[in-house]
């Protein structure tokens, strides 16, 4: 995608506004699976909507808002394509595992052998789980596969209990950090 011009980025940030309902209404929006978060869907309509004020031509006869509109459901029709020809939807390590429901998947995981985690690893641990709570999407992912890394757990073992592959879980975890190292609340009990 080339660079906007001042006119350009001026459309863009004048129509902001058609990307909630379009998000909201083309596709439907899906947590557990990566790429299908409201905010990947937002991040790519947003990519979208500057695309259109690049390609636009007043001299086309339409509106840029439907014109824009048009290019940004396309779009997220398309993105939502390919998402569900690569990914096959993930759980949360906290969603019930089999059947009979009774388990969770970071039950599962749960190794009677670990050792048990002294003061500070359970403070951390806590600050995990909070911060969790605050975060959707791959960041919570994230945040869940930190904690089950402070548990002693491997990228390997996170992954299979997933059903993705290892590498994914990694770049869960990498996403996470960032954004807990740019949470203020959470570097702030850190430090406390």
């Amino acid at each position: 995608m080339g660079v906007l011009s001042r006119t350009e980025q001026k459309l863009v940030e004048e129509h902001l506004y058609l990307i909630r309902p379009l998000v909201l209404n083309v596709v439907h929006l899906n947590e557990n699976v990566q790429g299908l978060g409201y905010d990947d869907l937002y991040q790519t309509a947003c990519e979208a909507l500057c695309h259109a004020a690049l390609k636009y031509q007043d001299s086309r006869g339409a509106s840029f808002p439907t014109f824009a509109s048009i290019v940004i459901r396309n779009t997220l029709l398309s993105h939502c394509r390919s998402i569900s020809r690569i990914q096959t939807p993930l759980e949360y390590l906290d969603a019930p595992a089999g059947p009979d429901g009774s388990l969770t998947y970071a039950e599962l995981l749960a190794d009677e052998t670990q050792p048990v985690p002294d003061d500070t690893d359970r403070e951390t641990l806590g600050l995990l789980k909070e911060a969790e709570m605050r975060y959707s999407g791959s960041t919570r992912k994230g945040i869940e596969a930190l904690y089950l890394k402070c548990l002693g757990h491997t990228n390997t073992e996170i992954a299979a209990c997933c059903g993705v592959r290892s590498n994914l879980v990694a770049a869960w975890i990498s996403k996470a950090a960032g954004k807990l190292r740019k949470d203020r609340r959470f570097i702030y009990l850190l430090k406390v």
